[in-house]
């Protein structure tokens, strides 16, 4: 599954409309659009601009999006990836956009054939 395939499954889970998210954000909602059909992609950060609108209309939103990135439930005592994330400075962050940008536009499945790459 790709990025924006798991992005679209999040916002349709908690029933957040395009239309909301781009005005929340400050994009096109055709753009927002584009993005959720993987003909598109958005930068670095307005990709996070979307994850953090996206939780502010539908909170918990972004965790769900993560999950099904992580591919593994995010409980308690099981947050490795949100752990790595709150505690990366601004470089790191940098490169895991990057990371993530990379495996959707190769498609996940493809990514996962290579060497893991340390941040």
């Amino acid at each position: 599954m790709q990025i924006h395939e798991i992005f679209k499954m999040a916002m349709d889970k908690h029933g957040i409309k395009g239309k909301d998210l781009a005005e929340k954000v400050g994009i096109g909602k055709d753009h927002l659009s584009q993005f959720r059909c993987g003909k598109k992609w958005v930068s670095p950060e307005v990709f996070v601009k979307l994850l953090e609108g996206m939780d502010e209309l539908a909170p918990g939103s972004r965790k769900y999006f993560c999950e099904l990135l992580a591919n593994e439930p995010l409980g308690k005592g099981q947050s490795s990836l949100v752990k790595l994330v709150e505690n990366a400075n601004e470089e790191e962050i940098d490169t895991v956009l990057s990371l993530i940008g990379y495996r959707w536009k190769t498609g996940i499945k493809n990514h996962s054939n290579h060497s893991a790459i340390a941040v």
